[in-house]
């Protein structure tokens, strides 16, 4: 969902993920970032694609994305820049929003672009793709079951992979079985991991 201002297309049509109960239609760059993004954090349980309210004004209604997160469901509204809104406009969105069980989150450009998550979270996905045995798998799994979170040098060190254990962790991760600390700092070495 966006607001006034066009935001520019999307290579992938879909985005889809662990966390995804049905594939999302990416309309634009700044959609799948934010998706990608949010697949990443453990704060967001799922991700869904339903009827909701518009933000923006017509239709009332149309097919949006909605997160659910610990501290409950979230209305994702990606946009260039936020919609400047009077205090009344403000409160009856809310009011709208409340009686569907949500609240917004509005996400911008500058927002989903902040460092270091924005470069995190791409390097991060430039790996989905990695293939990681079966065995590659279960040594990375043990070693966070037997030892928490750690690091992915200690992961390393623990676990002794035959794959680059850095494009493996970040594989597991798109695929839902593992958590990136994504937040702290640039991704690397010392990036603390845990079980999902």
């Amino acid at each position: 969902m966006h607001g006034n201002t066009p935001l520019r297309k999307a290579a992938a049509t879909t985005f889809n993920g662990p966390k995804c109960k049905v594939a999302i239609p990416v309309e634009s760059l700044l959609l799948r970032d934010a998706l990608q993004e949010a697949s990443l954090d453990a704060q967001v349980r799922a991700l869904q694609y339903r009827k909701a309210p518009n933000p923006y004004g017509t239709p009332p209604t149309l097919m949006s994305v909605v997160l659910q997160r610990i501290d409950g469901d979230f209305l994702l509204a990606v946009c260039e820049r936020r919609p400047q809104r009077s205090a009344a406009d403000y409160q009856r969105l809310s009011e709208v929003l409340t009686s569907e069980g949500l609240r917004l989150l509005e996400r911008d450009a500058e927002d989903i672009r902040r460092e270091p998550i924005y470069s995190n979270v791409r390097e991060v996905w430039s790996n989905a793709r990695f293939h990681v045995s079966i065995r590659d798998r279960l040594k990375i799994a043990a070693a966070l079951a037997e030892d928490g979170p750690q690091t992915i040098l200690e992961i390393e060190e623990r676990a002794r992979p035959c794959c680059d254990i850095f494009a493996a962790v970040c594989a597991l991760a798109c695929e839902g079985l593992v958590e990136i600390e994504i937040h702290d700092g640039p991704l690397g070495p010392r990036s603390v991991v845990r079980e999902r």
